[in-house]
C-alpha cells in the first residue's frame, strides 16, 4: 500500500506534530500541518524537501518552523515505532588510497569529502535518536577515512562535547587501511580513546595479493609500520580479515601471524560478493576450525580476542543492526542502514532511511529492517528459518539483487562456520 495504514502500526501522528508545534510560537492549523506530515510519511519514498515548501507556502511557516515541525513529527514516529538509534557510521569521504581488488566500496569512490556541517547534523541525529540510552558509538568511516582527519577531529569533539551536555557517554572506532597511520594521528587516537581496525589480511604474501595501492604494489609494509606506530600508544591493537577463495588455505597461518606480530583481535570474514566454490568453503571451515581450536586452547586470552567464537550463534535471530539500532551517513547528509549497503548504490540509496535535515523519514523502509517480514518469509519458504537469520542484507543484494532475499552462499558459510566452532559436526561438508 502506498498511502494508507492499514499494514503498520502507525501512532496518531497529529499527536507528535501537535506535540513539537509547541516548541515553535504563534502556530495555527495544527491539525491540518500534522494531515499533510501524516500523508508525505505515509508515502514509499516521502519528499519532505517538497513538503516543507508545502508547508511554508500553505501555512506561512518560516522554512526553518517547517523544517523543525518535520523533524520533531519524524523524531516522535521513530521513539513510537523503533528502538533507539544507538550507533552512527559516518562517511567522512569517498575517497581512498588503496585499489583493493575485493573491496566492497568500489563503485562509490570519489574525491568528495563530508563538510563538517554535514557531520555536525549526523551527530545531532544520532544523540536525539538514542532516547534515554546512556550511550552511543560512533565510527569513523569511508573511503579510507585517515584522508579526512580535519573532520574526524570536529565530530570526535563535537560529539564528546554533546555527549557531556546530555549526561552520555560516548564511544568512538574507526575502520581504517592503516596506511596514513603516524605519530600525530595516533596520539590524536590515543588522546580520544578511538579504538582502531586495521583492515589486514594476514602475511604478507597474503595481504599483498589484494590489498594493493594505486599502482598495483602491495601494501603490507606500510600498514606494518602503522601497526608499530599504534602499538606504541595503544597495545590492544584490532584487525579486520577480509578471506578470498584463494586464501582460505592460509587462513590458520595468517592468524597466528598477525598475532605474533602484535595483532590481539581479530573479525574474519568470508568476501562476499564473489563466488566461492564448494572446495573452497570447506576448506575455509577446517582452516577456522583449526582457528578456533588454537584460541580455546590457549592459556589466557588476555592479550588474544576472536568475538565471533566467544558468541557462536545457535539459533535464528532475524535481522541485524542496520536501520534497527545504527545508521550510516553518507557525506551528503543522506541515511543508509549500514556503509555496505549504501556502497551498493551511492546514488540511489537502496532503502535510504532519510536524511540529516529532516531525521529517519523513510519510516516504511526501516519498519522491514527491523521486522525482518520479507526475509523471514523467504527463509521459510526456503525451509532455512530454524537455522538462519537471513544473513547480511548486503549480501543478499549482491547475490539476488534483493536485500530481503537470502543469499544461499550466506546461508551456506553460516552453517560451516558454526559446525567449525561448535565442535559439532565439524567435518561437514556441503552437498
Amino acid at each position: 500500500m502506498k498511502n494508507g495504514s492499514q499494514d503498520l502500526p502507525w501512532p496518531i501522528i497529529g499527536e507528535s506534530s501537535t506535540s513539537s508545534s509547541r516548541h515553535i510560537s504563534g502556530i495555527a492549523h495544527t491539525g491540518r500541518i500534522a494531515s499533510d506530515i501524516s500523508n508525505c510519511l505515509l508515502q514509499d519514498n516521502p519528499d519532505t524537501d517538497a513538503l516543507e515548501v508545502d508547508l511554508q507556502s500553505r501555512y506561512s511557516l518560516s522554512p526553518q518552523d517547517a523544517s523543525h515541525l518535520i523533524y520533531e513529527a519524524v523524531l516522535n514516529l521513530n521513539q513510537k515505532l523503533f528502538p533507539p538509534i544507538i550507533s552512527l557510521e559516518l562517511i567522512l569521504t569517498e575517497g581512498c588510497n588503496l585499489a583493493c581488488t575485493y573491496c566492497f566500496e568500489k563503485e562509490m569512490l570519489g574525491h568528495k569529502k563530508m563538510p563538517l556541517e554535514v557531520a555536525k547534523s549526523a551527530v545531532d541525529l544520532l544523540f536525539s535518536y538514542s532516547g534515554d540510552r546512556p550511550s552511543v558509538t560512533i565510527t569513523h568511516f569511508g573511503g579510507e577515512p585517515t584522508l579526512n582527519f580535519p573532520a574526524i577531529q570536529y565530530a570526535t569533539e563535537y560529539a564528546e562535547d554533546r555527549a557531556a551536555e546530555l549526561g552520555k557517554s560516548v564511544n568512538f572506532n574507526i575502520t581504517t587501511n592503516g596506511v596514513l597511520l603516524n605519530e600525530r594521528i595516533v596520539g590524536y587516537f590515543a588522546d580520544h580513546k578511538i579504538d582502531v581496525l586495521l583492515s589486514l589480511d594476514g602475511s604478507k604474501t597474503t595481504h599483498n595479493k589484494y590489498r594493493v595501492d594505486k599502482r598495483g604494489q602491495g601494501t603490507f609494509d606500510r600498514v606494518l609500520k602503522g601497526l608499530h606506530t599504534l602499538k606504541e600508544q595503544m597495545p590492544w591493537i584490532a584487525a579486520k580479515l577480509t578471506v578470498m577463495p584463494t586464501n582460505a588455505s592460509q587462513l590458520y597461518e595468517d592468524v597466528v601471524h598477525l598475532h605474533e606480530i602484535g595483532v590481539n583481535e581479530f573479525l574474519i570474514g568470508h568476501a562476499s560478493g564473489v563466488k566461492w566454490g564448494h572446495d573452497d568453503m570447506n576448506i575455509y571451515s577446517r582452516q577456522l576450525r583449526k582457528v578456533f581450536e588454537w584460541y580455546i586452547n590457549m592459556e589466557s586470552h588476555e592479550t588474544l580476542r576472536i568475538p565471533e567464537f566467544d558468541d557462536i550463534e545457535s539459533g535464528a535471530s532475524f535481522g541485524c543492526r542496520a536501520g534497527n539500532s545504527s545508521m550510516t551517513v553518507s557525506i551528503d547528509g543522506e541515511i543508509s542502514p549500514c556503509a555496505k549497503i549504501l556502497a551498493l548504490d551511492n546514488k540511489s540509496l537502496l532503502s535510504k532511511l532519510g536524511d540529516t535535515r529532516h531525521g529517519l523519514t523513510h519510516l516504511r523502509n526501516r519498519m522491514e529492517l527491523v521486522s525482518c517480514k520479507h526475509v523471514r518469509s523467504e527463509c521459510e519458504i526456503l525451509g532455512i528459518a530454524k537455522d538462519y537469520h537471513g544473513g547480511c542484507f548486503a549480501e543478499n543484494y549482491e547475490d539476488n539483487r534483493n536485500l530481503f532475499s537470502p543469499s544461499r552462499q550466506g546461508y551456506d558459510f553460516a552453517v560451516l562456520t558454526r559446525a567449525a566452532c561448535s565442535g559439532c559436526n565439524a567435518g561437514s561438508k556441503i552437498d
